[in-house]
């Protein structure tokens, strides 16, 4: 911990969320231009790191790699922020864990794509996506309880959950039957993705202007 507080004494914790986004963004937007018949109603996030259907595979991979990296780091940096404002040591450190563990699946996500590892990027989802539905619920239930938070912020975590969990029915409906709502899935995918990172940009941007 010592470490880490050397760390956020010389980088406040919020730049890490807002730059994490930002190497997300260096990654991605590339790997869109030359990816063939790129479209948000057909092509899955994970599609873009494949390797011989993606020119720019290994590439992006890499710059998702590192934004997960940066969200750890911030998960880190606002837990700390939380409990200098009186929130409760136990219940950000629960939050804290499911936001790591949530991170981690980015990690995982990166490493594992769906045409060589179909099996652990399904596993990389899960890591991502149930975690990160519990810490955002956790981080609403924080914020409301102290003042600093006003109740927007609250409910923007809920916001982005129900993306979370929007693209959950669709992922299971279409497990059921590959052929139903595809698309709908897809623009899913990319609606809680952005909504995701967006609220790393946002809550970073509100820690920053009021630590």
């Amino acid at each position: 911990m010592e470490n880490l507080d050397k760390i956020f004494k010389k980088v406040h914790a919020s730049y890490f969320g807002i730059l994490g986004v930002v190497i997300f963004l260096i990654g991605v937007i590339p790997a869109i231009s030359v990816q063939n018949n790129f479209s948000f109603l057909t092509t899955f996030v994970s599609d873009l790191a494949v390797p011989g259907w993606n020119d720019l595979a290994i590439y992006f991979s890499i710059f998702w790699f590192i934004t997960g990296l940066f969200m750890v780091l911030f998960i880190l940096g606002f837990t700390q922020f939380l409990q200098s404002k009186g929130a409760s040591t136990k219940s950000t450190n629960i939050a804290c864990i499911l936001g790591v563990i949530s991170a981690i699946g980015i990690l995982m996500l990166a490493l594992f794509n769906t045409r060589d590892a179909d099996l652990l990027h399904d596993i990389a989802q899960y890591v991502f996506f149930f975690p990160g539905i519990l810490y955002l619920f956790s981080y609403a239930y924080l914020e409301n309880k102290l003042s600093e938070f006003p109740l927007w912020q609250a409910l923007f975590n809920l916001i982005v959950v129900f993306f979370f969990i929007l693209y959950f029915v669709l992922f299971f409906i279409n497990k059921i039957d590959e052929t139903l709502l595809v698309e709908a899935k897809v623009v899913a995918e990319w609606l809680f993705l952005f909504g995701n990172l967006f609220w790393f940009v946002e809550t970073g941007l509100f820690i920053l202007k009021n630590k």
